[in-house]
This record gives C-alpha cells, sequence and structure tokens, in this order.
C-alpha cells in the first residue's frame, strides 16, 4: 500500500491540489502497478514562516534569492 507524503507551502486553488493528487496517483499506479484503492496522498501544508531553506524563512521577502546560497559568506 503506497503512501506517499507531499509538504509544501499553502494551496489556495483546490483545484490544483485535486490536480496534483491525482496525477501523483496516476503515476503511483503507472510505475508501481498498486491498485489504486490501495495509493494514499498525504498533503501537509506548511506556513511559510515555518519553512526555511538555507537557514532562510520562506516569509522573507528576498527567500527567492537568499534561499540559493550555499554558504554563510555569500551575500545575497
Amino acid at each position: 500500500m503506497p503512501v506517499v507524503q507531499v509538504t509544501t507551502w499553502k494551496m489556495n486553488d483546490e483545484n490544483k491540489v485535486k490536480k496534483l493528487i491525482e496525477e501523483i496517483t496516476h503515476s503511483v499506479h503507472l510505475h508501481c502497478g498498486a491498485p489504486l484503492d490501495k495509493i494514499s496522498v498525504v498533503i501537509s501544508e506548511i506556513s511559510p514562516s515555518r519553512w526555511a531553506d538555507a537557514g532562510v524563512l520562506g516569509n522573507d521577502t528576498a527567500f527567492p534569492v537568499k534561499s540559493r546560497r550555499k554558504t554563510y559568506e555569500e551575500e545575497a
């Protein structure tokens, strides 16, 4: 029984959430051969203020740039 867990920022468009779940389910069924009724998909939505990449919080206005740093010495 495959269980796929997706952690992401809040998704406000329910149609996109539905499409994502459908496509993940289809891909697992296609590539793993699992029956549809045995595939579970769980989406956990995280507030950007509780998510960080490269030590930079997701709600930082410069997140797209700062979160790509490779070292602490890099200025972004």
